[in-house]
């Protein structure tokens, strides 16, 4: 059976900035057919309060973590705390790459192209590629960003970025050879399910999701929230038929 996650949501237990209650996200997520979601918390969801709303929901809730890093926001699974910050270079990725593969998490770089092509020469307020003397010209070069190999994916579909900021990533996944994920960053009813993650088997908790996604047969995806879903992938797949069949 195949499941539609979206990858990236934050609610009032566990972000400041979100307004969205868990329960009304349960409501809206069944309303639209999402099969499950990450909660992908700025200062994290207690464990035992999580599992409890987990447990008395009838959908897949896995448990992340936004990290801040020098180099963006990095969402992490499998960690309970924040370990690095805003202030230092890519050897704070380094460690978190670390306590990652400690615990056999996996590591999504979230939205890396945000506000990549505001006034492009001018200024740059993306946090990849500050200096507008060395832009990259092409998703090529964009890629050899530092950062890229200390991740698993990248996060192709934000649902608070622009298509072309999305799209841009998606050539980025596609030069280093993975699928990318999808994921609205809603923090409130409005979006979500924006971006979303195709899988072609059944996501139950979230040591399926890591082996899924390691496994790079995701496909990340825009519009699942109105019904019309968009993949931002080269691989050929009938969406619509396939998530006829997971919504009977």
């Amino acid at each position: 059976m195949p499941s539609i996650f979206d990858l990236h949501v934050h609610t009032n237990r566990g972000s400041a900035d979100s307004g969205l209650d868990p329960e009304d996200m349960f409501q809206e997520a069944k309303r639209i057919g999402l099969t499950g979601i990450m909660v992908a918390e700025h200062e994290g969801w207690a464990k035992y309060d999580f599992e409890k709303f987990s447990d008395s929901h009838d959908l897949v809730l896995i448990r992340g973590l936004e990290v801040y890093t020098p180099l963006g926001h990095v969402i992490a699974i499998g960690l309970e705390k924040q370990v690095t910050g805003f202030h230092g270079g890519i050897e704070q990725v380094e460690l978190l790459r670390k306590e990652i593969d400690d615990v056999g998490g996996f590591l999504i770089l979230a939205h890396p192209f945000r506000f990549f092509f505001d006034l492009q020469g001018v200024y740059s307020q993306n946090i990849l590629f500050r200096d507008t003397q060395n832009f990259p010209d092409t998703a090529e070069e964009a890629s050899k960003h530092p950062v890229f190999p200390l991740m698993d994916s990248i996060e192709v579909v934000n649902g608070g970025n622009i298509d072309t900021e999305n799209r841009f990533a998606q050539e980025v996944a596609e030069v280093l050879g993975i699928s990318g994920t999808g994921g609205s960053d809603a923090h409130s009813l409005q979006g979500l399910g924006k971006g979303s993650t195709y899988f072609d088997e059944d996501i139950r908790n979230e040591y399926d999701l890591i082996e899924a996604l390691r496994s790079n047969a995701s496909i990340p995806m825009d519009g699942f929230h109105t019904g019309n879903p968009s993949p931002y992938s080269s691989k050929r797949l009938d969406l619509n038929n396939e998530i006829f069949k997971i919504n009977g």
